[in-house]
């Protein structure tokens, strides 16, 4: 899914997500702006490991784009209550 708005901090400053996945519905909140709206994603699991990802890699042991430079902070998953599910 794409975006409907860029909301990105610049290089060097934190970003903040929120992110709420219900049933097969997520929603993304950057820096205040919902970049994401309820949109489907098919066959998500209920239950299962969190994957953290970032676009960019390594050439000749040296880091090749920013992204690659991508640090984690102040991780907390909240389960939502049963009868806020769809």
């Amino acid at each position: 899914m794409t975006p409907r708005t860029q909301a990105d901090k610049p290089v060097g400053e934190w970003n903040r997500y929120v992110i709420t996945c219900r049933g097969d519905r997520v929603t993304v909140v950057l820096n205040g702006k919902t970049v994401i709206e309820n949109a489907q994603l098919p066959g998500i699991a209920a239950k299962g490991p969190i994957g953290l990802q970032h676009h960019g890699g390594k050439r000749n042991g040296q880091w090749i784009s920013p992204p690659s430079l991508l640090q984690f902070k102040n991780i907390y998953v909240k389960e939502l209550p049963q009868s806020r599910l769809p």
